[in-house]
């Protein structure tokens, strides 16, 4: 197999990308607006019921919309929760103040739906040795999004108010859902996944995600990662405001430094996986990366320190995020893929969601600085305590396959049964 051909990509798989990129691109641009409408209209404490109501359906309603993802075909799951989040997005512009967070979180309903089908299905149309490449395109156009996105909110908004940013958003999501009807690739249901929708098939997942040792780490990792950048990313607007005195062209700066970051390991991932070959190496050169990074931004008192260490934080957080979803399918198998997935997710908003009340709580007592210190120093320590059965398992794993079919690994430890 030449370097060339392992790198070309399946059209659908560049079509599911630009999808995602352009949906993405709307939900920042539509998050901005009604975060801005929240803090007019609710105060504080609205602006956290949003970002709570966003996360909180991914951790409750885990289980059961992983099972609905293993048990129903993934085209038309997507084309109808898509276009429901559209008409979402469109009930959202006209909506009193009150329905805010009641229809943020039906939105939130989708996307518990839709994030793990997606990432369901393009384990299903790429070869194994495509899959870092493939998970690398959909992080570049994410990244393009995530650094376009909040300018492009800003000037809607300052221009055309809360409704406009909305209207996009929907605009974007009637895009995403045009893909799925676009592409001959779908993902049925496992032969023999004629179980029913019982309480134990939908917690198969999470049993899965506990007693498999890799995925276990992962998630262990991931969930303190979250809890302490997330801490830190709440304390991080008042150290750029008041450590580094820098205004919002400095904050915007700094998030174009971490979106640049994170695109550049986009475009990069094939060719890496190409020449290194051990994802799990990868990903924990990209924490140590992560944690080097923020621990040096604890102590920067200059903007242009900061920036540098951003962009470097950008890289480490796109190396960890590519590896971990090649891990991820590299030890589950299709039957339960969407389930675990779903776990993933699930558990990773229950971090997100605890983090943002942490670092609240934290700021009434302490300055950023050593806030930010102290999270740099447990992701380090989290790190270590955690990464040892990832390189294990890829030091026992058999060589990457070759050309043909996209391998799955049949392990017992993917058996909810043996669980």
């Amino acid at each position: 197999m030449t370097f060339t051909s392992s790198q070309r990509l399946p059209r659908s798989v560049n079509a599911i990308a630009v999808g995602r990129g352009i949906s993405f691109l709307g939900d920042e641009v539509a998050l901005l607006a009604i975060l801005f409408r929240a803090r007019y209209e609710l105060g504080h404490f609205g602006v956290a019921a949003i970002m709570i109501a966003g996360a909180l359906p991914l951790l409750l309603l885990a289980p059961f919309v992983g099972l609905l993802v293993d048990r129903v075909r993934t085209k038309p799951l997507l084309v109808v929760v898509t276009i429901a989040q559209a008409a979402l997005c469109v009930a959202l512009a006209w909506s009193s103040s009150e329905l805010l967070v009641p229809l943020i979180a039906l939105l939130a309903c989708g996307t518990a739906i839709a994030a793990p089908a997606w990432q369901a299905l393009i384990p299903t149309i790429v070869r194994e040795d495509q899959l870092s490449a493939a998970m690398g395109r959909l992080q570049s156009m994410t990244a393009i999004a995530q650094v376009a996105g909040p300018f492009v909110g800003g000037v809607l908004v300052a221009y055309f108010g809360f409704h406009v940013p909305l209207l996009v958003d929907a605009v974007s999501f009637a895009v995403l859902a045009a893909v799925p009807l676009a592409l001959r690739v779908d993902r049925r249901p496992a032969v023999g996944a004629d179980k029913g929708f019982s309480m134990r098939e939908a917690f198969a997942g999470v049993r899965i995600v506990f007693a498999h040792p890799v995925i276990r780490s992962l998630v262990v990792l991931a969930v303190l990662f979250v809890l302490a950048i997330g801490v830190i990313n709440v304390v991080e607007i008042y150290f750029i405001t008041t450590a580094l005195h820098a205004g919002p062209r400095g904050y915007g700066l700094l998030g174009v430094c971490m979106g640049v970051g994170m695109l550049l390991v986009g475009l990069g991932a094939g060719r890496l996986a190409q020449r290194f070959g051990h994802p799990e190496r990868l990903f924990t050169a990209g924490c140590v990366v992560l944690c080097g990074a923020i621990l040096g931004f604890g102590f920067t008192v200059q903007l242009w320190q900061a920036a540098v260490l951003i962009f470097a934080c950008g890289i480490g957080n796109g190396l960890v995020n590519v590896n971990a979803m090649v891990l991820i399918t590299a030890h589950s198998t299709d039957e339960y893929r969407g389930r675990i997935f779903s776990a993933v997710n699930g558990t990773v908003s229950a971090a997100q969601i605890t983090s943002i009340a942490i670092g609240g709580l934290l700021l009434l007592r302490f300055s950023p600085r050593p806030i930010i210190v102290v999270g740099a120093l447990t992701s380090i320590l989290a790190l270590a305590l955690t990464i040892a059965p990832v390189l294990r398992a890829g030091a026992a794993s058999p060589a990457h396959a070759g050309d043909g079919a996209p391998q799955r690994a049949e392990t017992s430890a993917t058996d909810p049964a043996a669980a």
